[in-house]
């Protein structure tokens, strides 16, 4: 492929990342197998690698637009950092078993389907909730978030990340959103924010068992920085309502190619 081609390539992922937060289950994936022709184990650690790069810029440029409250944030990286980093060392010792090879390629993709149908129903329940809202309850703040409330669904989030990859739009977006009460816009700067240095940790468990094109890499991530501009320019000027539409179309897509992968 041509080093134009993918340059243009990471110059789009890193636009769909920047605006929807979703990323790891729905662009990249795809992407390194469909068109990089790389199987399951290695598309997972290179998507790792890879959103964790594209997405320190990103985690910047929402960190300046306001939209990454820290407290919060905080308090849900360290719920789901164990989660990942040991899903993420469990996965990549099995791969390395040959008798357990074919299952880990089966069974990560069975997982990624079915995280992305869990994070759709709860991204919809999130959207038909906020919708049938009166206006006047917005006034009265929300609960306080407690750790006990998102215990659960943050380690369930964090280990769907260390052992598939899908992680930012399909998983910790819709957690965020339900469970910590954020806009979208906020859900979406926070989950880019924690994904970053969940990927990292990830891809560093990957690493070990050599599955990282580290090359891929580094080119679609250098192509992902020529979309900072207008993706900035999206952020400030679009609605909440249009990025809630944005990121449901690719939650869907998402479906459709995972299970038409399974499939075949």
């Amino acid at each position: 492929m041509l080093l134009v081609t993918q340059l243009l390539i990471g110059s789009v992922i890193g636009l769909v990342i920047t605006t929807t937060g979703v990323g790891g289950g729905v662009i990249l994936l795809p992407v390194l197998i469909y068109l990089f022709g790389m199987n399951a184990l290695a598309a997972v650690a290179t998507a790792n690698l890879l959103s964790m790069l594209m997405k320190l810029s990103s985690s910047y440029l929402h960190f300046r637009l306001g939209n990454i409250p820290l407290k919060p944030a905080l308090l849900i990286l360290g719920i789901m950092f164990p989660a990942t980093f040991l899903a993420s060392y469990g996965v990549t010792w099995l791969g390395n078993q040959p008798q357990y090879y074919a299952r880990v390629e089966s069974g990560i993709n069975i997982l990624m389907i079915v995280a992305i149908v869990f994070s759709l129903i709860l991204f919809l329940q999130r959207m038909i909730r906020k919708s049938s809202i009166d206006p006047l309850t917005l006034l009265t703040p929300p609960s306080a978030i407690t750790v006990s409330s998102l215990l659960v669904p943050g380690m369930s989030a964090g280990f769907v990340l260390g052992a598939t990859g899908v992680g930012g739009g399909l998983v910790v977006l819709p957690v965020l959103m339900r469970f910590a009460q954020m806009g979208i816009k906020e859900a979406i700067g926070t989950s880019i924010f924690i994904t970053t240095i969940l990927s990292g940790g990830s891809a560093i468990a990957y690493s070990a068992g050599g599955y990282t094109d580290v090359h891929t890499a580094l080119i679609l991530c250098l192509g992902s920085l020529f979309s900072i501009p207008l993706a900035r320019y999206l952020l400030v000027y679009l609605s909440e309502r249009f990025f809630q539409y944005l990121t449901l179309s690719f939650i869907l897509i998402s479906i459709i190619m995972m299970s038409w992968k399974l499939i075949n």
